[in-house]
């Protein structure tokens, strides 16, 4: 092989390893005593979730997926959150 397009070649390879981090969603769910104390612990749950795997959370990527007042008096959230993980 030519010297300049193995060059070529290494140098596409290099630029394209940070685009191999991946984009993972993750889930998870919070029961508090209102569904803003619900969807805090939820969130709370899934940023711990991200950083515990080396991940960057992914701004604004936070949505409550269910919520649900449960007969105790307690609310119930399932939520998402995107987490750039490397």
């Amino acid at each position: 092989m030519n010297k300049l397009p193995c060059l070529a070649l290494v140098a596409f390879l290099a630029a394209s390893a940070p685009a191999l981090a991946e984009v993972g969603n993750l889930s998870n769910n919070g029961t508090g005593p209102s569904k803003a104390d619900a969807e805090a612990k939820a969130k709370k749950n899934l940023e711990e979730a991200c950083t515990s795997r080396s991940g960057k959370i992914v701004e604004g990527s936070f949505k409550v997926t269910f919520d649900k007042p449960l007969s105790n008096g307690q609310h119930y959230v399932d939520a998402t959150l995107q987490c750039d993980i490397p």
